[in-house]
């Protein structure tokens, strides 16, 4: 394809399309019948199976043979219509065929020499008039032959044989048949004869030519070379011949003889010789190239002749020939076929263009709605256009030529991109994500732009597209056609799946979308409705009637007339009435397809039309049924229904072949060479259905399905009426994929009862391989280097599973299947994998749903990692999973699946409980801040949340998706958070006053430096759709959505109240006229407050408040403390005319309600609630007296209680009245209060859906309230840092609540599973800086800054958390003995040892700066090494103190003092013997020197200088563990060894980072730039390469050797990645994804285990199942 021709097709351009290329791979195999029967079968059994494999595993291709030699019934003699079945499936071969298309086998027989089944009239006339004249009696001609003057111009029509022999097709009566037979074949002789010699004599006399006489003469084998070779342009890509001689042919045997070559009157046919040698021996060799065709000569053996056994070699020689040069012509045209991302959307967009050209050339009239469409191509509207109708109104045709019309009239000036896409029929325009993929590949194209910035995520892809339509221009206008909008999946919302389409578009882009609109039918109209609500305008919406049946009629007779035929006045009468009753296109088009069959002789009562679109849909499937076999047809179109996304030929095929059921039907009377389906028979349904199958992609594949939602209605009305069958279909479906036939298995079948008795069978049953393919969830190339996975499983078998009712399958195939989890979620959304369990929970009983969902939320909350590394997913699964797999056996199954073969994905498998589990309190954990989440929104729509920190980040509630990450460079940390009301823009400021206006769709954005005058800081921001404000404390700034400061406004005066001074402290905005501002003190202790409102541009009286204040929705009451009652609630209410604020309402709530102070102020829904904060209590005002209060106890008094009893009358009919005005207290526990944490804020709570439950977040929990009874009745431990902001998420059936904390997350609770078990993961309050590990035990001790953690790796619970001073303590350094019995901390100043099992202190001494605590002789013996740096440290050198002592007496050893540099204390290290304590320091002349000390006794052996070792920079020093008298200096990129005895310098190895084997051979080289390597120290060479080294940023990294040498252990801090590398060979075998920051790594449980402890205070322990082991 030239360039010029790409360019067009990306433009849009309808003239001169290239064809599409396909997906299929065709061969039309053309022979004879009965001499290449030997050849065909072994094809079939051999050498077929193993070409479509290729096929389907190299290249993706469907591979399907035509032969239309095999399976031929009776019925297809009958009507003659072979021949012309045959050259149109040639046509179909040569139009679809990915390379070869057309294989010919000749032998030494012409073959089958038919009379044509149609000639012209006029022609017969000739014919018959040259045969009268010499006498000859023309009766047969006059008998067989009609005249059909319904085609123009007429043709005379050979009538099926049957209409005249009616025993013809006779099986029952065996008899009669044969006689009729026999009388056929004796007259279709006699037929012959006569045309070959009228049409001789008119070819001598010079009146026809010698084609025309010709076609009397040749054999349907000639016609089919010439179609398929001899006129064909290009034979070398798509051709291959074979020619077989058999020599000596024992013609004694006529019988078998007569298969191989022509016989006439019991002697060779020479006249059939001589046509077929110059059609073997001339015209072919001619033609087609000698590298494709292949000639063999044979002997003739025996009885048989040729059979598989004699002729063996041959057979062998010709299939691995075949084999081998279909696969070259395959190959050499998928080389040809550009796979790029280029040559994919140019088939694409290639697709739709033909299409539209197709619908084009079919359409007449509806000139109104044209002008319509003209008008506003070209008017300044600026929303898209919607055409609705019901479905087959013609919109997708009215659509196609409005496309054509713009390009070649509205727009002929200018060049339009033209951009029409007919959603649905094709394999990426049928979910969203593609099609937009391609929509902004096809616009990036026409404008130059990159491929590579389309991003493949939903909502960026969407925010993308709506930015790419603004590139349109006057010369260059954007025109998209969208076909069928509400047939698009993959949504995510599929309830509302037009909510991407832009609704104000850009100058010069105009989009006109087709939609279904059924007036019965709410649910097809759904989508219409929702454009109706987005789109308000009359304007841009055109409703598609039927045609009328004036203009119905005129469509029809111009169709006809393209068709060349006519009707019959009488015939013409009842299409009249027909049409009278519908005029709909779709209905018009079926009585086309149905007229055109009519014949001007065809009886009145053949000629039946129906009057509505299923009826004569009915009547379609009724004649193919008649036609072909009513169960075979019934079949083949169940499959096609029943399926989720249409069925490809192959796959039909296959289901037929293995449906004995058709098979008995078919093969009552023969037995087949190979039990399938023959092709052929299939072909010939589908070319009765015409147009009304579409091909569309699905799964990777080119699938058949219904084009129109009426066929799949009727379809499913006429086959799936019993839903036995319905479960029938889904069954046999859901075996093929599960591939339980596959791969030679073959399946059993009972004979029918003709069968045994016609071939005297005496077994009931056979067997027989059906050639079906396996089904593995993954195709890998023969040396296992490349996969495809096999998406058409992942797509069909869940959807057939479950509506087979087979739920053992589905759960041991798929749901619960660890291969099948992992296979999806590699090369499928996450979305697609979560959606099969969703459909599988519609179709479960209630038991099985908590089951499925525990799998489904597991995916769901891993979702952010899992997307990232799906072989994360046996550690994901196995970490959330553990606790509940003791009551729930499938998911017991599925986590020792995860263990079985999730190993082979990642080795790193948690040993216990460790991440978040499903089905409690937590829906979704939302991860990616790196710092505190200070503030989040909610869309108006509430479908994302926006959250800040140092980054924004936005997510899809419905799916927890990351919708959009950005990291704008600001200095210091956004904290004010605002959404414009239309959810376009994002506001935000700075702790030190810069502000940010940030594009949500665009992901633009612009900072703007503090705007106010000197002194004053940004206090906040606000954002309308149009201006965004920046506030201090006395004015705001107004700027334009480009960040243009537009003015400033000073703060309004505070009179009557200006006795005392007054800031802002928050302005809100509804628009520029009508502004809601707070003032306060500026002092937290002063809690006064004052109220200015601005209504309609004019200041009403400010308003004195105190401690709290909020609006009502509709700006006219406002809810706070009245200064005159303490901190009692009033209602005030605007007065209009005097423009201040009158009190209308006083609330009451407790006893003490005077004395505790308002915190904060929010309303509830339409102002139907107030919720207030106080300083111990949540209050809620029920204005609506929704809350039932039947359990609200009221304390009384014996006294009062006489009192009660009088009042009560009274009471009863106040009460009432009142109660909305009482509020509801809900008490926090006696030790906690709210504190504010900013002026009228404070901590939040939220009252659930149906005023069951109130949920507030105080510090790290979420605390629950029964509202009925007022009481706590639950606690949850939700963050692990401070709660910052809590909001409710209840829309229609969600109950849940948003929270973001300091720990750097925003969390969503599911309300309803409050009272779910929660299993608790045990974690640290603070961050853990190291790690310890016991080798005896399975213990561990943990550091955090405020107390060390004693741990138990084999569950991972926490046991204890210990401090010696209870409040404040400092923790450094905690060490546990190998034995686990004592540990040793560094805390506070002091050592101190401790009992482990009694967790006491038995020891403890102060020594102050610990820097390393070193544990000798078994963990019997410690060293602790401290320094202290005094303040004047003038020349950098301080004295570090060694001291020595017993475990667990704390007795002193020995003290020792060293020098050592003031910074960047340099760990010492003991010898491999523990013979020598070696100590980086310095010398009497400040020097770098290495101490060496005599371990036991604290002598001062010697000094060393660090030059010696050749290391000028020192990190480090590391003791080899193999030679007791050497160190290394580490140093930057190598490292020198030492001998402490010689002082001298041994060697250096290069790029060394220090860590090494027990036997000292093998070291780590790891850069922080990235990489790394396993290196031998000998002398520095690489042995392995385990990472390569990609430049990633400088990060820290942790690498290690396992405690046994075994594997290699890297941690990188930039991709949170812990990875883990066998030594022996350097195979990868995990790649562990943490959850959280890692803060150190250690090997556990004697080297199978690695231990993680990380930045939110969890100890994680995974065991290393390695999967070569």
């Amino acid at each position: 394809m030239d360039d010029r021709t790409v360019d067009l097709i990306f433009t849009g351009s309808l003239k001169l399309l290239p064809p599409v290329s396909s997906k299929i791979v065709r061969i039309f195999t053309s022979s004879t019948f009965t001499d290449t029967a030997m050849e065909r079968n072994t094809l079939m059994a051999k050498c077929y199976p193993r070409i479509k494999d290729y096929c389907r595993e190299k290249h993706g291709l469907e591979f399907q043979v035509v032969d239309m030699r095999w399976g031929v019934r009776d019925e297809a003699t009958d009507d003659h219509m072979t021949t012309e079945l045959c050259m149109r499936e040639i046509k179909n071969c040569q139009r679809l065929s990915m390379g070869p298309n057309f294989v010919v086998f000749l032998g030494q027989k012409y073959g089958y020499r038919p009379i044509p089944t149609y000639v012209l009239s006029s022609e017969l006339q000739m014919l018959r008039d040259e045969l009268a004249a010499g006498g000859v009696d023309v009766i047969l001609l006059d008998t067989w032959y009609k005249k059909d003057s319904n085609a123009v111009p007429p043709v005379s029509v050979l009538q099926p044989i049957s209409s005249i022999l009616v025993n013809f097709n006779n099986k029952r009566v065996p008899k009669l048949q044969a006689e009729d037979q026999a009388i056929w074949w004796d007259t279709l002789g006699k037929m012959q004869k006569l045309f070959r010699k009228a049409s001789s004599q008119l070819y001598n006399a010079g009146k026809i030519d010698k084609d025309t006489m010709h076609n009397y003469f040749m054999s349907v084998t000639e016609r089919e070379v010439i179609n398929g070779v001899l006129n064909v342009k290009n034979t070398k890509n798509h051709c291959l011949a074979y020619v077989r001689y058999i020599n000596n042919i024992n013609l004694q045997n006529l019988k078998k003889a007569g298969n191989y070559v022509d016989i006439l009157n019991r002697s060779l046919d020479t006249e059939a010789s001589k046509l077929l040698a110059d059609l073997r021996d001339v015209r072919l060799p001619d033609k087609i190239e000698t590298t494709n065709i292949q000639k063999y000569t044979v002997e003739w053996i025996g009885r048989e002749g040729l059979d598989n056994e004699t002729h063996g070699e041959y057979l062998n020689h010709f299939i691995s020939h075949f084999y081998k040069n279909i696969i070259k012509l395959v190959d050499r045209a998928m080389r040809k076929e550009d796979s790029s991302a280029q040559g994919q959307i140019v088939t694409e967009i290639l697709q739709h263009l033909h299409a539209c050209n197709n619908s084009v050339k079919v359409f007449h009239g509806r000139e109104g709605d044209l002008e319509f469409i003209g008008n506003y191509m070209t008017n300044s509207s600026d929303k898209p256009l919607v055409l609705y109708g019901e479905g087959g109104c013609g919109k997708t045709s009215l659509l196609a030529k409005s496309s054509a019309m713009s390009l070649d009239t509205w727009f002929a000036d200018v060049k339009p991109t033209n951009i029409i896409r007919f959603l649905g029929t094709t394999p990426d325009s049928s979910a969203l994500t593609p099609t937009l993929i391609s929509i902004c590949q096809q616009i990036s194209y026409n404008f130059a732009l990159p491929f590579e910035s389309i991003p493949d995520d939903l909502v960026p892809l969407t925010a993308h597209f709506k930015q790419m339509l603004t590139m349109a221009s006057q010369q260059q206008p954007l025109l998209l056609f969208l076909d069928s909008v509400d047939q698009l999946t993959g949504i995510g919302t599929e309830n509302n799946k037009v909510s991407w389409l832009p609704t104000r578009l850009p100058p010069h882009c105009k989009i006109i979308v087709t939609c279904a609109c059924e007036e019965a039918n709410p649910e097809v109209s759904k989508e219409y409705d929702v454009l109706r609500r987005m789109i308000d305008s009359e304007d841009n919406f055109l409703e598609v009637k039927a045609l009328g049946e004036d203009l119905a009629m005129q469509v029809l007779k111009l169709w006809m007339a393209a068709a060349a035929r006519d009707l019959s006045n009488y015939q013409w009468r009842l299409v009249s009435n027909a049409i009278g009753q519908c005029s709909l296109p779709i209905f018009v088009k079926l009585v086309f397809a149905e007229v055109c069959r009519w014949r001007s002789y065809t009886k009145p009562q053949d000629t039946h039309l129906a009057s509505t679109v299923m009826d004569s849909i009915m009547m379609l499937f009724e004649r193919i049924e008649k036609q072909h076999g009513r169960l075979l047809v019934f079949h083949a179109l169940a499959y096609i229904t029943a399926a989720r996304s249409g069925l490809s030929e192959t796959e039909l095929e296959d289901l037929i072949s293995l449906d004995d059921k058709v098979l008995d039907d078919v093969y009552q009377y023969h037995l087949p060479p190979v039990r399938r389906i023959p092709p052929l028979l299939w072909t010939r349904i589908r070319n009765d259905l015409p147009n009304y199958l579409s091909e569309r992609e699905a799964d990777g594949v080119s699938v058949m399905n219904w084009y129109h939602r009426q066929f799949r209605d009727t379809a499913r009305e006429r086959y799936f009426k019993n839903m036995n069958m319905a479960m029938y279909f889904h069954s046999m479906i859901a075996d093929y994929y599960l591939g339980i036939w596959g791969g030679g298995t073959p399946k059993p079948f009972k004979y029918t009862e003709i069968q045994r008795h016609r071939f005297n069978l005496a077994d009931k049953e056979g067997v027989a391989d059906r050639k079906v393919p396996l089904q593995p969830l993954v195709f890998t190339s023969a040396d296992g280097a490349s996969k495809r996975y096999n998406l058409r499983k992942f797509g069909e078998l869940p959807f057939h599973l479950v509506r087979s009712r087979r739920l053992t399958d589905l759960y041991a195939q798929v749901l619960f299947n660890y291969e099948w989890l992992h296979a999806k979620l590699s090369c499928c959304p996450l979305q697609a994998e979560l959606a099969d369990f969703e459909d599988a929970k519609q179709h479960v009983n209630k038991d099985a749903v908590r089951e499925l969902m525990l799998v489904a939320d597991a995916l769901r909350l891993g979702g952010a990692i899992l997307v990232a590394y799906p072989n994360m997913l046996a550690p994901q699964l196995v970490g959330r999973l553990l606790p509940e797999a003791p009551n729930n056996p499938a998911v017991a199954s599925l986590l020792q699946q995860c263990h079985d073969k999730g190993k082979n994905h990642c080795a790193l498998l948690p040993s216990h409980h460790c991440l978040h589990t499903p089905g409690g309190p937590l829906k979704y954990s939302l991860e990616g801040h790196q710092f505190a989440v200070f503030a989040f929104r909610l869309s108006s729509d509430k479908r994302y949340v926006v959250s800040i920190s140092s980054r924004v980040i936005s997510w899809d509630l419905s799916t927890s998706d990351l919708a959009r990450d950005l990291c704008p460079q600001l200095e210091g940390i956004m904290q004010n958070l605002e959404l414009s009301p239309d959810n376009k823009w994002a506001a935000a400021s700075t702790n030190n006053s810069v502000s940010i206006l940030l594009n949500m769709l665009t992901s633009e954005y612009v900072t703007i430096e503090n705007p106010l005058d000197e002194g004053e800081t940004v206090r906040g921001v606000s954002v309308l759709n149009h201006h965004m404000f920046i506030y201090g404390p006395r004015s705001w700034v107004q700027y334009t959505m480009r960040g243009e400061l537009e003015n400033t406004t000073p703060a309004p005066g505070a009179a009557p109240y200006d006795d005392v001074s007054w800031d802002i402290l928050s302005i809100e905005f509804r628009d520029l006229e009508n502004i809601f501002l707070v003032m306060w003190s500026g002092d937290l202790d002063d809690d006064r407050l004052l109220v200015q409102f601005c209504k309609a541009g004019s200041w009403v009286r400010p308003l004195r408040c105190r401690g709290a204040v909020a609006i009502s929705k509709y700006w006219n009451k406002i809810y706070t403390s009245d200064p005159d009652r303490g901190y009692q609630i009033s209602i005030f209410q605007l007065n209009e005319e005097e423009l201040v604020w009158d009190k209308i309402e006083e609330l009451h709530h407790c006893e003490t309600d005077t004395a505790e102070a308002m915190l904060q102020l929010k309303r509830g829904k339409k102002d139907r609630m107030l919720l207030a904060t106080t300083t111990y209590s949540f209050v809620v005002w029920d204005f609506d007296n929704a809350i039932p209060r039947g359990g609200h106890n009221v304390k009384q008094t014996d006294e009062e209680d006489k009192e009660e009893n009088e009042e009560e009358e009274k009471l009863d009919s106040l009460q009432e009245k009142n109660q909305h005005l009482e509020g509801i207290v809900l008490k926090l526990p006696h030790t906690i209060r709210n504190i504010s944490t900013k002026m009228t804020q404070s901590n939040s709570f939220m009252i659930s859906n149906n005023n069951t439950y109130a949920v507030a977040g105080v510090r790290k929990n979420l605390y629950v309230w029964s509202l009925e009874t007022t009481k706590l009745i639950k606690v949850l431990d939700a963050h692990f840092g401070r709660i910052v902001q809590l909001e409710p998420l209840t829309v229609g059936a969600w109950n849940n609540v948003i929270t973001s904390s300091i720990d750097r997350t925003v969390k969503i609770w599911n309300i309803d599973n409050i009272f779910e078990q929660v299993h608790k993961i045990d974690r640290q309050e603070l961050p853990i800086d190291s790690i310890s590990l016991a080798r005896d035990q399975q213990l561990a001790v943990t550091v955090t800054r405020s107390c060390w953690g004693l741990w138990d790796t084999s569950t991972g619970k926490l046991l204890a958390q210990v401090a010696d001073a209870p409040v404040g303590a400092i923790v450094t350094h905690a060490v546990i003995t190998p034995n686990g019995e004592n540990v040793i901390t560094a805390e506070s100043g002091n050592v101190v040892i401790w009992d482990t099992p009694e967790r006491q202190a038995v020891f403890k001494e102060e020594q102050k700066g610990v820097k390393q605590i070193l544990l000798l002789e078994d963990g019997t013996k410690l060293i602790t090494i401290s320094m202290i740096v005094g303040a004047d440290n003038v020349d950098n050198l301080a004295v570090a103190h060694i001291i020595a002592r017993t475990i667990p007496e704390g007795e002193r050893i020995y003290t020792i003092d060293y020098e050592v540099r003031g910074t960047g204390y340099r760990a010492a290290v003991v010898s491999a013997d523990e013979h020598h304590l070696v100590a980086p320091g310095v010398d009497k002349s400040s020097r770098d020197c290495l101490h060496v000390f005599h371990a036991r006794t604290g002598a001062k052996l010697h000094r060393i200088p660090v030059k010696n070792s050749g290391i000028k920079d020192m990190q480090s020093i590391v003791a080899l563990p193999h030679k007791p008298h050497w160190v290394a200096v580490v140093g930057n990129d190598k490292a020198g060894i030492l001998d402490i005895k010689t002082k001298r310098h041994v060697r250096f190895v290069p790029r060394w980072n220090g860590a090494c084997t027990k036997d000292g051979k093998i070291g780590l080289c790891a850069p922080t730039r990235g990489g790394l390597d396993l290196i031998e120290l000998k002398r520095g060479t690489s042995v392995q390469q385990l990472i390569s080294r990609a430049a990633e940023g400088v990060f820290s990294i942790i690498t290690m050797f396992s405690s046994t040498d075994h594997y290699v252990f890297y941690y990188h801090s930039g991709r949170k990645t812990l990875r883990v590398f066998r030594t022996i060979d350097g195979r990868p075998i995990a790649e562990y994804r943490a959850p959280a920051e890692v803060t150190g790594v250690a090997s556990a449980h004697g080297g199978k285990a690695v231990a993680l402890a990380s930045q939110d205070g969890c100890l994680t322990v995974l065991n290393i199942v390695d999967p070569y082991e």
